[in-house]
């Protein structure tokens, strides 16, 4: 498996309590408390989970919370962009709004995104300057900062970042004065609704859990008027929201309706998913123990949270190796003791392999891929195990 580490002491965040943002409400009801352990580039992190929704209106999302001052040393303690397999997202998905908001002579912002790549460069037959801007520290541009824009963009995007976010009302309004007027920002986030088929839930990271009726609510707080939405966007899990800046509209102009019955029962559909997750677990657990007393080999591909879950509270063999294609992830499972080795350092062993565990279903289809190119070896039926799809191979995670 490989070298065994000392282990280091483990950072518990401090929590706090949070007010709707939606509504202002702190009539709250906690469905779920749960915690991951998870081993960044200089610390180990205990990451608190509290999933509450708010009575007065639906809104959903963590309270009691990690400390915001917590939270940005956690992720400025490394971030995990790097991949050598492709994004699980649709850049032609992307272009398709981005298109209907092109500005030739204008500037672009994404904020939250990957290094610039092929989706930046498609981006340049829409726009004359395009910036990418992260949310911490842990970046290559760290002169360029939100609050220095002021009136000088026509779109931000940010993509799968809100859910990360404590103060969203703040990062919203930061986007607000970014933009000219009539400016247009593009979001995508996970889909609340959607959480009965799929185990986001369990994305611990997420502190904010959205509907377009919650996510509308406080743009509109902000100033924005929703413009677009649509279920169909670059990710399965989301759906897609484009505001326009308002100036002459600052109040709500709209009453939205109170969810909360709707956002408890999203929530307990998300709580069996994850129950049904467990169960699976438990079986391959039992599939690898008789491979491993027929001397069978097994690589586990992917330091994710279904990893780790995979792995608690069981004795991993020697005979099982772990990969993930981020070299920054080679001490993530400190606390078990093993170093994570890369993919392409492994071809020997993924030809001598019996069984390939794919912990990350959403890569499912380009590690397949990777391991047929890099190695010519071919994992179906009995030889593969996907964790985090359901029994007709849709994916959950």
């Amino acid at each position: 498996m490989g070298q065994r580490l000392q282990k280091n002491k483990i950072i518990t965040f401090k929590t706090e309590s949070r007010l709707c943002e939606c509504c202002g409400s702190g009539d709250l009801e906690l469905m779920w408390s749960s915690k991951s352990t998870v081993a960044r580039k200089l610390h180990i992190w205990e990451f608190p989970v509290n999933v509450s929704i708010c009575r007065n209106c639906g809104f959903c999302f963590t309270s009691p919370c990690p400390n915001n001052d917590d939270l940005m040393k956690y992720h400025e303690d490394g971030n995990v962009s790097f991949k050598e397999v492709s994004l699980p997202y649709s850049i032609d998905e992307r272009l398709r709004i981005l298109k209907k908001y092109k500005a030739p002579d204008g500037v672009f912002v994404e904020i939250g995104g990957d290094a610039p790549g092929e989706f930046h460069e498609k981006c340049k037959q829409y726009f004359h300057k395009l910036y990418s801007i992260e949310v911490t520290k842990d970046l290559k541009n760290k002169s360029l900062d939100i609050n220095n824009l002021k009136e000088y963009v026509d779109v931000i995007s940010h993509y799968d970042v809100l859910e990360h976010v404590l103060n969203v009302k703040l990062f919203l309004l930061n986007c607000f004065n970014a933009l000219k007027q009539g400016g247009v920002m593009i979001c995508e986030v996970p889909n609340l609704k959607l959480y009965p088929d799929n185990l986001l839930l369990q994305e611990f990271e997420h502190v904010n859990h959205f509907t377009i009726t919650s996510l509308g609510s406080i743009a509109e707080k902000v100033g924005f008027k929703l413009v677009e939405y649509d279920e169909i966007c670059s990710r399965p899990y989301g759906f897609l929201a484009v505001f326009k800046k308002n100036d002459n509209n600052r109040l709500p102009n709209k009453k939205y309706k109170n969810e909360f019955l709707e956002s408890r029962k999203s929530i307990q559909g998300g709580l069996k998913q994850i129950h049904n997750n467990n169960i699976q677990l438990i079986n391959l657990r039992k599939k690898i123990d008789q491979l491993l007393t027929e001397n069978k080999n097994i690589i586990l591909w992917g330091v994710t949270d279904l990893l780790r879950l995979l792995i608690k509270n069981y004795q991993i063999s020697d005979k099982v190796i772990v990969v993930d294609s981020d070299p920054r992830r080679k001490d993530d499972l400190i606390l078990d003791g093993y170093l994570v080795s890369q993919p392409i350092k492994c071809t020997k062993e993924f030809l001598d392999a019996d069984l390939l565990v794919i912990c990350a279903p959403r890569y499912s289809t380009e590690i397949l891929y990777w391991v047929k190119t890099n190695t010519g070896k071919v994992f179906k039926d009995e030889s593969l195990s996907i964790i985090g799809v359901n029994a007709n191979g849709k994916t959950l995670r």
